[in-house]
């Protein structure tokens, strides 16, 4: 169907969009965790989400039965998937909590047309509209892509490293997709039973917002419904609104709480998100099915609970669209392993288009020190940061002490030592 007929049949429909995403400048660290949550529920006044696009097999171009294995990268708990495009390399980062494509408005990924626009309300219920744009045919290894509609996203303060997302509809055009980090691999095929003599903890997912949710327990003889978002940088958070349901119920759930804190934490496509408390959880397990991931650290958020791509550090995940199971097979040889992660000590959000601190926790050694939530960071030894993007750029070490020179809410003037 050529794409304005396409355009012309589509209806009014409330869409998911979620895409989460880690802030690179201080990824990866227990004490400045930019914790951003980009998401965007859209409600899509003239399209509706589509897999109107077409997947065919290079060289042949022609529909059948195919499989192929894709090198792909993972940096910072990203899956990057190398795509061809108009004879330029591109990297992709695969999102199974995006219903579809995303670019941004400083992207360099080309566009054959606009298709319309969108009002997409966040995370955090704010809304704004973006574009919808037809992406050129594409390459991902030998799968050639046509038709690709993406969102246009603003590029905001985040700092990506990569051009684009390719979101949870390529696995819904019916391909099964093993995602294999540990050998750097993505295997993608139309072949309903390629994947069915492989072992793993199994479990069912519903599509919601065309994405996938699933079932965990963070707490004996409790559930917690979470996006399976391979977008989303850490293992799992948990919804703050969930979260004081178990409590209420069991006092094995408020003994694992490790402390609380008001600040804010997730950022969304157009907002951060109010200050509210945010708890601090010591997990005595995370049960996938009968496998159990012990001692491990989070923090509750708003917007929904999440599975992220940490999960692939502990094994490989198969995902079968036509089934709706997605199969978890660890590295280890035991239903269980442990963890052990440091618990979150500070987030970094943008305030003004200033850094500010957006949540700290009370044992840390910056709030000891006298750093507080809402305090905007104006100096790091000695250097001014006019703006976030400006803080986003700076290098830090491990274990060096930085003099954080910041503005309190009341307007005084204080210096702060961090150690990274």
């Amino acid at each position: 169907m050529k794409s304005e007929e396409f355009a012309a049949a589509l209806v009014q429909r409330r869409v998911l969009f979620v895409c989460c995403l880690l802030w690179s400048a201080v990824a990866n660290s227990s004490l400045f965790i930019l914790h951003s949550s980009l998401s965007s529920v859209a409600a899509q006044n003239m399209y509706r989400y589509s897999l109107g696009f077409t997947v065919t097999y290079s060289p042949t171009n022609v529909s059948q039965l195919f499989t192929d294995t894709i090198d792909i990268e993972f940096d910072k708990h990203r899956i990057l998937l190398p795509v061809e495009m108009e004879g330029k390399k591109y990297r992709f980062l695969f999102d199974t909590g995006a219903t579809q494509g995303v670019v941004f408005t400083n992207s360099r990924v080309p566009y054959l047309k606009e298709v319309g626009n969108v009002v997409s309300f966040d995370i955090n219920n704010q809304s704004d509209t973006v574009r919808v744009v037809q992406l050129p045919t594409f390459r991902l290894g030998r799968l050639v892509v046509d038709g690709y509609l993406a969102t246009v996203g603003r590029s905001g303060v985040i700092s990506r490293g990569y051009d684009g997302i390719i979101g949870f509809d390529l696995i819904n055009k019916g391909l099964c997709c093993k995602i294999d980090v540990e050998n750097h691999r993505m295997i993608l095929t139309d072949r309903k039973k390629f994947f069915a003599q492989e072992e793993g903890y199994e479990v069912k997912y519903k599509l919601s917002g065309f994405v996938p949710y699933v079932w965990v327990s963070p707490f004996m003889r409790h559930m917690d419904r979470a996006l399976f978002d391979t977008g989303f940088p850490r293992l799992y958070t948990m919804d703050r609104e969930s979260f004081q349901k178990h409590v209420y119920k069991s006092r094995q759930v408020a003994a694992q709480v490790e402390g609380r804190a008001v600040g804010q934490n997730t950022i969304g496509l157009h907002s951060v998100e109010r200050a509210d408390t945010v708890y601090f959880l010591a997990l005595d397990r995370l049960k996938w099915d009968d496998f159990s991931l012990r001692d491990y650290h989070t923090v509750t958020r708003d917007g929904g609970s999440a599975i992220g791509a940490e999960l692939l550090d502990y094994g490989s995940i198969i995902i079968n669209p036509f089934k709706k199971r997605i199969v978890f097979q660890p590295h280890s040889k035991t239903d269980e392993l442990t963890v052990g992660n440091k618990q979150f000590q500070m987030s970094i959000i943008p305030m003004d288009n200033r850094p500010a601190i957006g949540l700290i926790r009370e044992e840390s050694e910056a709030y000891k020190n006298g750093l507080r939530q809402g305090d905007i960071i104006l100096k790091v030894d000695g250097r001014n940061i006019p703006n976030v993007t400006v803080f986003q750029q700076l290098h830090f070490e491990l274990g060096k002490t930085y003099t954080y020179t910041v503005r309190r809410t009341d307007g005084t003037i204080h210096q702060v030592k961090v150690t990274k």
